[in-house]
């Protein structure tokens, strides 16, 4: 099974979604294709809960009061099992480097909207 990790406010901007209304018709697109393709997916955002909150399921959304979402992505690519089924989606260099250094996969904004289509 492969685990998906969105660096949720780095992806989001780099992907131009801003208002709640499109960032929640992103998470659902999300969600759905968790579910079709059989992924455990994880969006990890800074700060206070902004969004529906999502805690089980094919997609859980996490927030990162006082600390930043990269700290949590990188301890939960670490810590997989399985490393090589892990894939990060984030524009931000430095974790994504780290992310490959673990064996992990990283997916660019773009390529994880071709795989939501």
């Amino acid at each position: 099974m492969l685990t998906v990790i969105v660096d949720g406010n780095n992806v989001l901007i780099a992907l131009g979604i801003r208002r709640p209304e499109a960032v929640e018709q992103f998470l659902q697109k999300l969600e759905m294709a968790a579910a079709e393709k059989d992924w455990e997916a994880f969006a990890v955002f800074d700060g206070p809960e902004r969004y529906l909150p999502r805690e089980t399921g094919p997609l859980v959304v996490r927030y990162m009061k006082g600390k930043t979402a990269d700290s949590l992505i990188e301890r939960m690519a670490c810590q997989a099992a399985e490393r090589a089924q892990v894939a990060v989606v984030t524009l931000d260099r430095a974790e994504g480097d780290l992310v490959r250094g673990f064996g992990g996969q990283v997916w660019s904004p773009r390529r994880l909207m071709e795989e939501l289509e």
